[in-house]
């Protein structure tokens, strides 16, 4: 297992850009693949992502994801276009929907056909920053619109995945599906056959990268608490209990303490020595998984941010023993 098979992604909202600074260049000087960032709502992703290119960053950026109902389609692909000029390196636009209860907090609403938002969503997206003029009369959006002028850049379309349909969906539209609490074997029989069925008539499918929650066995940790403290929300919600469920898993929708407990007891939340969590992750590599995001957001939320960087070194130094 390689460290460029696995990337990094930031463990909370981005506030401090000193901070941000530090995680981006440890996935820089770790040699590791790519660094993210989840939908925030203290300072948006590429606003953050902006100011930390300002600082110097080189280390290749993702988001992972954004969530839809916050922007307008040609604003996200404006967005995405400008992180891409501005690095100077391939960018992931990693784009969602989110939960139903997201939605409807937004924007008071949740869409009759969730497919059919995002199909139009990520087409409308995938075409602008291919530089093809859109024109685009649907359902949800109506977009006529084409981003001038031409640049060199290049963006990767990334939609969230949890469940078959919208996975073959990404099959179909995205450069890269990316999932949250997949096992790996619930990737090999489910979100991967999904992908390939989806892009029927495409070269190749897209490649599949999924967020993996690890923090290495101290004294003082317990991974239930470690769990909750960074997955809470995900452990709530409605669709990830029904994916977990779909997976075999015992999860009681709603229950986060539960649910916390069975991630733990499953090996879903990765919980060891670096050496152990190094081991666990080549499982995703080999049921087909081609990125592995590392998320450190329970040791981030309960011990810190040094604490949380220095389970990332150890981990990172592991696989290369793989």
């Amino acid at each position: 297992m390689r460290r460029s098979d696995c990337s990094v992604i930031y463990p909370s909202s981005p506030v401090d850009p000193v901070e941000l600074k530090t995680f981006s260049s440890f996935v820089e000087l770790a040699g590791m693949h790519r660094f993210y960032c989840g939908q925030g709502m203290i300072f948006e992703p590429h606003t953050a992502f902006a100011r930390l290119i300002a600082q110097g960053n080189t280390t290749p950026l993702g988001t992972a994801v954004n969530l839809m109902p916050l922007r307008h389609p040609v604003t996200a692909a404006m967005h995405a276009r400008e992180l891409a000029v501005f690095s100077k390196a391939p960018y992931v636009a990693g784009l969602g929907l989110g939960s139903r209860q997201f939605n409807e907090a937004m924007t008071g609403s949740w869409p009759a056909s969730p497919l059919t938002y995002v199909r139009e969503y990520a087409t409308i997206v995938r075409d602008l920053v291919s530089g093809k003029k859109v024109d685009h009369q649907g359902r949800y959006f109506s977009v006529r619109a084409k981003l001038n002028p031409d640049l060199d850049y290049r963006v990767d379309l990334g939609l969230g995945v949890l469940r078959p349909r919208m996975t073959e969906l990404a099959g179909e539209l995205a450069d890269v599906a990316i999932s949250w609490l997949t096992p790996p074997e619930y990737c090999a029989e489910r979100l991967l056959p999904a992908l390939a069925r989806g892009a029927a008539g495409r070269e190749s499918p897209p490649r599949l990268a999924t967020v993996v929650n690890v923090a290495l066995d101290r004294p003082g940790r317990d991974p239930v608490e470690l769990a909750l403290a960074g997955l809470g929300g995900h452990l709530a919600a409605p669709h990830y209990g029904d994916t977990l469920k779909r997976a075999g898993y015992n999860v009681i929708i709603g229950d986060r303490d539960h649910n916390a407990a069975e991630i733990v007891r499953e090996g879903l939340y990765v919980y060891g020595s670096a050496t152990e969590i190094a081991e666990r992750l080549s499982h995703w590599l080999r049921a087909g998984v081609t990125e592995i995001l590392l998320n450190v957001s329970g040791v981030y939320f309960q011990h810190g941010p040094v604490e949380a960087l220095q389970d990332l070194q150890e981990i990172t130094d592991a696989l290369d023993e793989q």
